[in-house]
């Protein structure tokens, strides 16, 4: 498959274009099974420009990404709101943010630490299973940057600070769903920075073909 393939959005299964579940449920507990089973593939841009590392956080069941910040580095997440800002996570909660779009999320939190693998795992206040380095180019990275802190912005009224997950939160104007979720949202923001992704981004199981860094 050549890079231009790769470097359409992941496939989602069962959803419309719009991100929105279409199947009926018990297809749903069935597909659930088989996406949560496939891996997602990053290929970095190869040969980038002033390349620049960016982390890939697989926590277990979503994802969250770092960037190298003017102060450091910078860590954001994209979530179902009541799970995330308001730690509302009972059944309740979580069949409404598989079943249908609900209101959504984007944490942020700047950490005052060097933009290196060892760096972000010292600065980090929750666990991860996985940490990912790849390379993309630093003007890509700069303009990822810069569109999330203007969403930011833009919705701080709506701030919330989550302890649990050591992130402010604010409104995400894009509502969350199963097909929706944090490890898609990554994967948007990753082909946002010039990288190919294979693979349904459903679950926080990541691979990284080849760094993009230049290294063996």
């Amino acid at each position: 498959m050549d890079l231009a393939a790769r470097m359409q959005s992941p496939k989602r299964a069962g959803c419309t274009s719009r991100g929105q579940p279409v199947w009926p449920l018990p297809k749903a507990i069935a597909l659930l099974a088989w996406l949560t089973a496939c891996t997602t593939t990053v290929v970095p841009p190869p040969s980038p420009t002033e390349p620049r590392p960016v982390f890939i956080l697989d926590h277990g069941r979503h994802t969250s990404l770092v960037l190298p910040h003017p102060q450091g580095l910078v860590r954001y997440a994209y979530g179902d709101w009541q799970w995330y800002a308001e730690v509302e996570t009972g059944p309740t909660e979580a069949t409404s943010a598989v079943l249908w779009p609900t209101r959504a999320a984007l944490g942020r939190r700047v950490m005052e630490a060097p933009p290196t693998a060892q760096g972000v795992r010292h600065a980090l206040k929750v666990g991860i299973q996985h940490l990912h380095t790849i390379c993309v180019p630093a003007a890509d990275a700069d303009a990822l940057r810069s569109r999330l802190d203007a969403i930011f912005r833009a919705n701080l009224a709506t701030a919330k600070f989550n302890a649990a997950y050591d992130l402010e939160f604010v409104e995400h104007p894009e509502p969350y769903s199963a097909c929706h979720n944090s490890n898609h949202v990554v994967a948007e923001w990753l082909q946002q920075m010039g990288s190919g992704v294979e693979g349904s981004a459903f679950w926080a199981a990541w691979e990284v073909e080849d760094s993009g860094c230049g290294e063996p």
